[in-house]
């Protein structure tokens, strides 16, 4: 039986499933240091302003997770 390579686009449901807080914190600092970069070009700033959004706003950043689940 022959197995042939499909390209199968990622199930965006699946996508980051496996990563901890520390890997989508490191993720949001990242984007947000291209909001902050005056050398970055305004659409690479919109797809980080997006790609933010997708991973929580400032909830995605791990010291503030910790803080809203213990202030409660």
């Amino acid at each position: 039986m022959s197995h042939q390579a499909r390209d199968i686009p990622k199930d965006a449901a699946l996508e980051g499933m496996h990563e901890h807080p520390e890997d989508i914190s490191n993720k949001a600092r990242g984007h947000k240091a291209n909001l902050s970069n005056p050398n970055t070009s305004d659409e690479s700033k919109e797809r980080s302003k997006r790609e933010l959004n997708e991973l929580g706003g400032e909830q995605a950043f791990y010291g503030k997770q910790e803080n809203a689940q213990n202030s409660k």
